[in-house]
């Protein structure tokens, strides 16, 4: 029986980038974004504002997401997630305080996560956090399931 959550971080601490896909009133857009995850697997990542992923989660806050490493397992083996979710700009100061704790506790754990808070709250904030609820999550992984995904 498979281990869902050990298997998913296992895969989603191979790296610390994600591709998220935005849809903005001019079409599709795909970014590459550094990435974060609590306890129960939502997605944390910052960006600018005005990045056309930013302005395109005004418009719609459903995104699709792949997460997967370039660096192949022994013997040549794959993972990666493709997922669909619910994505939220944060700016109430306990959410954002949450997001920082996972963003800076995985990218900079030597850094006190609470003097980067402010930094991301009010209109003159030049990185906002963006939290991604996971809907729908895909599993590729050739180790447990050749070559069919769950």
């Amino acid at each position: 029986m498979t281990d869902w959550n050990t298997l998913l971080k296992e895969i989603m601490d191979r790296t610390e980038f994600m591709a998220v896909a935005t849809s903005g009133v001019d079409g599709q857009w795909v970014c590459p974004v550094q990435f974060s995850y609590d306890s129960h697997l939502n997605l944390y990542f910052k960006s600018m504002p005005g990045s056309k992923h930013m302005q395109n989660l005004l418009h719609s806050p459903d995104v699709a997401i792949a997460i997967f490493s370039t660096n192949r397992f022994p013997h040549e083996d794959v993972a990666g997630l493709q997922i669909k979710g619910r994505a939220q700009i944060l700016s109430d100061r306990s959410e954002v305080e949450n997001a920082a704790r996972y963003h800076y506790g995985r990218s900079q754990p030597e850094l006190d996560y609470r003097t980067k808070v402010d930094e991301h709250l009010g209109e003159k904030a030049e990185w906002n956090f963006v939290k991604v609820v996971p809907t729908e999550v895909w599993c590729f992984d050739t180790r447990h399931f050749d070559e069919v995904r769950q």
